[in-house]
């Protein structure tokens, strides 16, 4: 996608001024000037662009850095260059590891969550009760269903309905909400670097989505891996500390977890025959206990939630996970 390299080198020396320039990475593009490793972005869609620049100033503030966009000699964020606007960031180089600066990043993220607040991003979704009810019917129909598959989805499609009522019930509390919680769609590990002892966030250029939702994947997917288990665990007590945990964060969480997507896509995985029956049934118990255990762990660090109640959700093996078995904190 990037236009020929000496062209952007000779306008970014044009119009930023830089004495010094090499070429450090093709992808991403990564400039080595007299002014450390600068970023370069090549925009295509010029409302991303407006949308980006306004987010940016929104959540600018003094507790950590943000990706911003350098302004031009002419005082510009950006520079036209034939069907891209280029823009040029800072890009610190050392990551910022979740590892022991779990209160630094749950600052960051509650923060965050104040100040990175638009719209809700118009996600109509059908409702999770009907997605599963629906397909548990079509998959009735069929002969050839994988035997081992329809024990276990079988075993648990009353949990996977109670839970998706449970998911439908928390989000429609906070459907009518006039601005919600934004974070990057592509939000990870790699979005938070260290300068000078402060967090810096790359906010890239991927569109804005509902950050609650982005934050639950993000925990859940660290929460699998057992060396970063324990850090996530203390994430989320060092959120709960910072108040990130209002009763519109603490239910959106909640109602991704309790989503019962793994089902749904076990399902799914069967019907089509498109992927081997040992792995997703074991990547489907893997993510079933290990969203329970997350769910029991707000409520163990005393997050107040819209919940209702009724007990401990049932494992993917049918039974009801001892609150023991949560990550460790």
């Amino acid at each position: 996608m990037n236009p020929d390299l000496a062209a952007v080198l000779s306008a970014l020396q044009a119009n930023y001024g830089f004495r010094q320039l090499n070429v450090a990475c093709e992808q991403p593009l990564l400039i080595d000037t007299e002014r450390g490793i600068k970023r370069i972005r090549l925009w295509t869609d010029e409302a991303l662009l407006h949308l980006h620049l306004k987010w940016r100033n929104h959540v600018k503030n003094e507790h950590f850095f943000v990706d911003r966009m350098y302004v031009t000699r002419a005082g510009l964020p950006s520079v036209r260059f034939g069907n891209f606007s280029m823009t040029c960031h800072d890009a610190p180089m050392e990551p910022l590891a979740l590892n022991n600066n779990e209160q630094q990043w749950a600052a960051f993220l509650t923060d965050l969550s104040r100040t990175s607040r638009d719209q809700p991003v118009d996600e109509s979704k059908t409702e999770m009760q009907i997605q599963v009810h629906t397909l548990f019917e079509q998959a009735k129909q069929m002969h050839e269903l994988d035997p081992e598959i329809w024990g276990i989805v079988s075993a648990c499609y009353s949990s996977a309905c109670t839970r998706a009522a449970e998911a439908d019930r928390l989000r429609e509390q906070h459907q009518y909400r006039r601005s919600a919680f934004l974070l990057p769609a592509d939000f990870s590990h790699d979005s938070c670097k260290a300068l000078f002892d402060t967090l810096f966030f790359e906010l890239g250029q991927s569109e804005p989505t509902d950050g609650c939702g982005v934050l639950a994947r993000f925990v859940l997917t660290d929460a699998l891996q057992a060396q970063r288990g324990q850090s996530m665990g203390k994430l989320l007590q060092e959120l709960a500390l910072k108040g990130f945990f209002d009763r519109e964060n603490a239910d959106l969480m909640l109602a991704e977890w309790f989503a019962p997507d793994e089902w749904i896509r076990l399902l799914q995985a069967s019907l089509q025959g498109d992927v081997p029956v040992d792995r997703s049934s074991d990547v489907f118990r893997r993510v079933w206990d290990q969203k329970i255990k997350l769910i029991r762990l707000l409520e163990n660090i005393g997050v107040q939630s819209g919940r209702a109640g009724g007990g401990a959700p049932s494992g993917s093996e049918g039974q009801q996970l001892d609150q023991s078995n949560t990550l460790l904190l």
